[in-house]
């Protein structure tokens, strides 16, 4: 019998907790898309495994593992940008996912329009994006989306594909990543306009509206990139994995 079938629940998560925080951790310095609006600054290529993580870990798991991986990415050099609260978008993105695969919808929802909520009561933030003299979106038009696919069927329907093990997982799990990094997005613009607009101060109010439009064009395409490397990392790591998370969905 091997030292991990010897370990009782509480040593195994510990131990889950501890060694995939450290791949976090490592994953974290490596940059992915520039943070508009932060010179300097970047995403981390580590976003692809908050939804992988909180698939097959669960949510709670998974928030703790990049928590932890969050700092651990600090200690080994990846500057901290949003004064120490780098860990909240990503945590919540795997608490967010988390619930969705357990079955808890209604809650995760809930998470997602108070999210949106705060963003656009937030000082600095746009709600309507100016596109030419006379057309105006909604800042939020993709996340809107996210949202109501979240209560929809294709999110059960996501579920099903991905425990099927067919080859519609990889749309399952595309479908899963893009609801749960819209999320995760809606979190990050709530840190970054509260650490380095009123916290801090570091960024004039009269840029905002540039960046936002920015963001605005560019968001759709990193969370788009982003959800899909997701999915096509996870599929086989789930398909070797399959009968272990099966047992324990």
């Amino acid at each position: 019998m091997s030292v991990i079938e010897n370990m009782d629940i509480k040593s195994k998560q510990i131990a889950i907790i501890a060694s995939f925080a450290v791949i976090y951790a490592i994953m974290r310095i490596l940059p992915s898309f520039p943070v508009i609006g932060a010179p300097g600054a970047s995403f981390a290529l580590a976003d692809i495994l908050v939804p992988i993580y909180a698939i097959i870990f669960g949510p709670y798991i998974a928030a703790a593992t990049i928590f932890l991986g969050t700092f651990l990415g600090i200690v080994f050099g990846k500057p901290m940008i949003f004064l120490g609260w780098d860990f909240l978008p990503a945590t919540m993105g795997a608490l967010f996912i988390g619930l969705i695969v357990h079955g808890k919808k209604v809650f995760a929802l809930g998470l997602f329009i108070i999210g949106i909520v705060i963003f656009n009561l937030l000082p600095y933030t746009e709600t309507l994006i100016p596109i030419n003299g006379q057309i105006s979106l909604p800042y939020n038009w993709l996340h809107i989306i996210a949202a109501l696919a979240l209560i929809s069927p294709l999110t059960s329907m996501s579920m099903n594909w991905i425990e099927e093990n067919s080859k519609k997982t990889i749309m399952g799990l595309f479908i899963i990543a893009m609801i749960g990094t819209m999320f995760q997005h809606i979190v990050g613009g709530i840190v970054f306009v509260t650490t380095l607009g009123i916290y801090l101060q570091s960024i004039n109010p009269d840029a905002f509206p540039g960046i936002w439009k920015t963001i605005f064009f560019v968001y759709p395409i990193e969370r788009l990139a982003i959800a899909l490397i997701s999915a096509i990392l996870a599929t086989p790591i789930l398909r070797s994995i399959k009968p272990i998370w099966s047992d324990s969905s």
